[in-house]
Order: structure tokens, then C-alpha cells, then sequence
């Protein structure tokens, strides 16, 4: 039996899931973001095994995170043309078989290359394994597939360290990395599994791979010129500037340029990448709660480093309601709420004196605003402008400007500090979360009933 869409005027079927399948995509996702933050604990041992310092071994981190970020535009564009799965496959590969590497590193040099190859793996993984896991979701119910995966994402991201930190203390280092491969080759196998023909694309023509190429390599020199200091900052700037460049004159004169700018051309489409760059500055904001706590509240460091764990357990449970509420309300208006959220969080750690309980309720609203924030309702605003047959674009270009904000949250962050401390620190957080609910309510809203004809679920 139909029962009607509350909120809307189309039918809505009950939701039956292949969880076998799904599950392949969601696996994929969890280790390829279980990656980004399970070095931290061991950074010790790293020192030790490579007879390095900290500020070495903490390019660990910024290689794999570069190469996420300029993989994932990269790879969601060639899967859109090429097909997810295929990319998919090539990515958890490519992640399996560094991630042995990475194992078996005896200089840092060789871990460094291993993780270059670890986040391209998983940065290839990401957009593909989102834009082909919606398709076992009706239309009218790809909030709650977003949402499903950024509950995924939230998970890994907060058990990344605990990982980390228990198999370094009771294993070894390299262990760290070795249990990626079977988990690596198991995704692998289920994806290869998936016969069904994939959905026919708009523009089968591959676009122009070395724009991407470029455009890739563009992106890893703004993070990395905000990741470095001296003249080294200054050169990448250079590189920067001369690829952005090349890159511009290549997609005018190339068939088929590489990246979909139409879509961006209009004030719809800049307020949208402008202000998930606004969402990545605010949660950029959480790496100097333990600071804050050790120096406010007098915090020790061990206890320090579990203050964001109510903002994290929060915003994890509240993931996957973030995504029932697009399909219900619109995303739009998801997005503003949850910067609303995040604008009281930062205004709690902003007042001083700071206190005990305004912290743990301005935790509770910054956990509550990344979920309605980071993963369901931006997605959907990328989908909705640039189209189901883009799907891979469209995802991946909305985690490159959210991962720029996150890169430059801490630049303007910290000079907010030097003139006001954590006050204005945390009061610069404020100001940019409600700056995000102006941009976003100027965005065209894609309601829950603009699609006449939804597909119904894949078995």
C-alpha cells in the first residue's frame, strides 16, 4: 500500500534495501575516512621507526589529505563518464595495495609516497562509492542516503584515533596500515560482484584528462602553500598561480573541458561553494578546543584530547536524522539550522568567563551543527545544481571547497586569536557560521517534490 509523502505530494514507497550491496560502498567510505585521523596516536612511534621530528611526521597527515582532496574531483568526474564502480574499484585498490606499502615502509620517504598513494585511493573512493550507493534510494529519499553516509564518514572520524592509539600501544605501527588490506580487497570483491549495468550518461565522451590533472595539481598547491611557511609557501603560491592559469586557458579551448563551471556561473552556485567552504572553516575550528580547555578549564593533555567527544558522539547519532530531515523540509533550510547550531556553539566559547557546563552545551550545539552541516544537506544543494548525471562532480566538488575551508579555518583562525585570544578566536567561528546562513538562504532549494517521476529503489 501507498501512503503520501508528509510534506508532499508524491507517493512514497516503503524503502527496501540490498544491504549486502550498499554495504560494500559504506565500508569503502568508513576506511578510506578512518585514514584521515588514525595517525595521530602514533605519531611517537613514527618518530622513533624513522629517526625523524614531529614536524616531519605530521607531512604524514598533509600528503594524504592533499591527495584526497585532488583525487576526489579527479575521480568523481572520470566515474560519472566512466562509471562509479570502475572507479570505485580502482580506487580501494590502489588504497589496498598502499596501504601494504605503507606496512612495510623502512624510510620516511617511502611512507610518505605510500600515503600520497593511500589518499588518491581513497579520494577516488569517496565521491564514486556516495554517487553509486544513492542509486539504491528512490528519489525522494537521497537525504537519507547522504545522511546514512555521513553517519558513516562522523563514525570513522571518531573512532580513527582510539584505532589508532590501541593497535600502536598493543601491536605495532605497521599494523596500522596492514589490517587495511584485507578490509581493502573484501570492498574490492563486493564491488566486482555488481553486474548490473550502470545508468547511461549524459556526454560518454571522457572529458579532458589532463585539465584534471591540472586542476588536481591546483588544488594540492593552495593546500599545501597553507600547510608550509618560509619561501617554500611562497614558490607553491607561484606554482599555484601558473597552473590556475594553464588551467583556465585549457578549459576554453578544449572539446570537452574537464570541470562543469556553468553550473557555478550564477549567484546560486557561488553562495553554495562559498559557503561549504564556511561549513570546513567552522569545523577547522575544533582543533584548538584542547588547547582552550587546558588553558581555561585546566584540562590535563590526556583529558583535553576527549573535550570534542560529546560534539563528535553528537553530531554522529544526529548524521543520519540531518539526512530524514532533507528529504522532509528541503536542504536549505537543514543547512541554515545547522549554522544557526554551530553561530551558539562558537558564541558559548566566545563569552567569558568559560565555564564547565556553557562548554559542554556549546559541544553539544557544534556536534548538532556538523551534522546538519557536513554531510546530507550539502550534498543534496551539489546534486540538485549540477544534475544526476554529474552526480560524481557534484559530491566531489562540495568535499573540495568544504576540505579549502578546513585548510584555511586555522590562517584566519589564529590571526583572529592574536587580536583577542580564544574570544576572538571562537567569535571569528561565530560571525563566519552566521555570514553561511545569509549565503545559504540565498540558494535556489530543490524541494522534496520537484521530481515527478522518481526511480524507484535498486533491489
Amino acid at each position: 500500500m501507498r501512503r503520501r509523502a508528509r510534506g508532499g505530494g508524491q507517493n512514497r514507497e516503503p524503502l527496501k534495501l540490498n544491504w549486502g550491496r550498499l554495504s560494500a560502498y559504506l565500508l569503502g567510505v568508513f576506511i578510506g575516512a578512518l585514514d584521515t585521523s588514525v595517525l595521530g596516536p602514533i605519531f611517537p612511534l613514527l618518530e622513533r621507526a624513522f629517526h625523524t621530528t614531529l614536524a616531519w611526521t605530521a607531512w604524514t597527515v598533509t600528503v594524504y589529505t592533499v591527495a584526497y582532496v585532488a583525487s576526489t574531483v579527479l575521480a568523481g568526474g572520470l566515474g560519472d563518464r566512466l562509471g562509479h564502480r570502475r572507479i570505485l574499484a580502482y580506487g580501494i585498490a590502489g588504497f589496498g595495495v598502499a596501504s601494504l606499502l605503507a606496512a612495510l615502509s623502512t624510510s620516511l620517504p617511502m611512507f610518505l609516497v605510500a600515503r600520497l598513494i593511500q589518499g588518491a585511493g581513497a579520494g577516488a573512493v569517496y565521491p564514486n562509492a556516495q554517487a553509486e550507493g544513492m542509486t539504491y534510494f528512490p528519489e525522494d529519499r537521497r537525504g537519507l542516503a547522504l545522511g546514512i553516509f555521513g553517519a558513516v564518514f562522523g563514525v570513522a572520524s571518531i573512532v580513527g584515533p582510539v584505532v589508532g592509539g590501541a593497535i600502536g600501544q598493543y601491536l605495532s605501527w605497521p599494523w596500522v596500515f596492514a589490517v587495511n588490506v584485507p578490509l581493502a580487497l573484501l570492498v574490492w570483491r563486493l564491488v566486482r560482484r555488481v553486474r548490473e549495468p550502470e545508468p547511461t550518461r549524459a556526454g560518454s565522451v571522457v572529458p579532458d584528462w589532463v585539465g584534471g590533472v591540472l586542476f588536481s595539481g591546483l588544488l594540492a598547491a593552495v593546500l599545501l602553500t597553507l600547510s608550509s611557511v618560509g619561501s617554500a609557501r611562497y614558490g607553491l603560491l607561484a606554482v599555484g598561480l601558473v597552473l590556475l592559469v594553464v588551467f583556465v586557458r585549457r578549459q576554453r579551448h578544449t572539446p570537452v573541458p574537464f570541470l562543469n563551471v556553468t553550473p557555478l556561473a550564477n549567484w546560486s552556485g557561488l553562495a553554495l561553494v562559498a559557503g561549504a567552504a564556511l561549513v570546513g572553516l567552522d569545523l577547522s575550528a575544533s582543533v584548538f578546543v584542547p588547547t582552550l580547555v587546558q588553558r581555561t578549564l585546566g584540562f590535563s593533555v590526556l583529558s583535553s584530547g576527549l573535550a570534542l567527544l560529546p560534539a563528535a558522539f553528537t553530531g554522529a547519532v544526529l548524521a543520519g536524522v540531518g539526512g530524514v530531515m532533507v528529504d522532509r523540509v528541503g536542504p536549505r533550510r537543514v543547512l541554515m539550522l545547522g549554522l544557526l547550531l554551530a553561530t551558539v556553539g562558537g558564541v558559548l566559547l566566545a563569552w567569558p568567563p568559560l565555564t564547565l557546563g556553557r562548554f559542554f552545551g556549546a559541544m553539544v550545539a557544534l556536534g548538532a551543527g556538523t551534522a546538519l552541516t557536513m554531510g546530507a544537506p550539502l550534498n543534496r544543494l551539489g546534486l540538485a545544481l549540477y544534475g544526476r548525471h554529474e552526480a560524481g562532480q557534484a559530491l566531489g566538488l562540495m568535499a573540495v571547497f568544504r576540505s579549502l575551508g578546513l585548510a584555511i579555518g586555522p590562517v584566519v583562525l589564529t590571526l583572529a586569536m592574536v587580536v583577542h585570544g580564544f574570544s576572538g578566536l571562537f567569535g571569528m567561528m561565530a560571525a563566519a557560521s552566521l555570514a553561511g546562513v545569509i549565503l545559504f538562504s540565498t540558494v535556489v532549494d530543490p524541494t522534496p517534490t520537484s521530481d515527478r517521476h522518481p526511480p524507484a529503489a535498486r533491489p
